[in-house]
């Protein structure tokens, strides 16, 4: 199996999960941050940062 269908695997997953459970949260906040940890598994400094950046994007255009 290819890195990229791992990625596609677990995006499909948490949509499931997301779509069932959590429809108000959009869909692309969580692809943006899976693919913001899985991009940067090697360095989780930079995920923790980019995925803390993202939240803070998305809370700040609710306000």
């Amino acid at each position: 199996m290819t890195t990229r269908q791992n990625l596609n695997e677990l995006l499909n997953v948490l949509e499931e999960i997301r779509s069932s459970k959590y429809p108000d949260v959009p869909k692309e906040l969580i692809e943006q941050i899976a693919i913001s940890q899985y991009d940067n598994q090697d360095d989780r400094n930079k995920a923790r940062t980019e995925t803390m950046k993202t939240l803070a994007d998305y809370i700040n255009k609710l306000g």
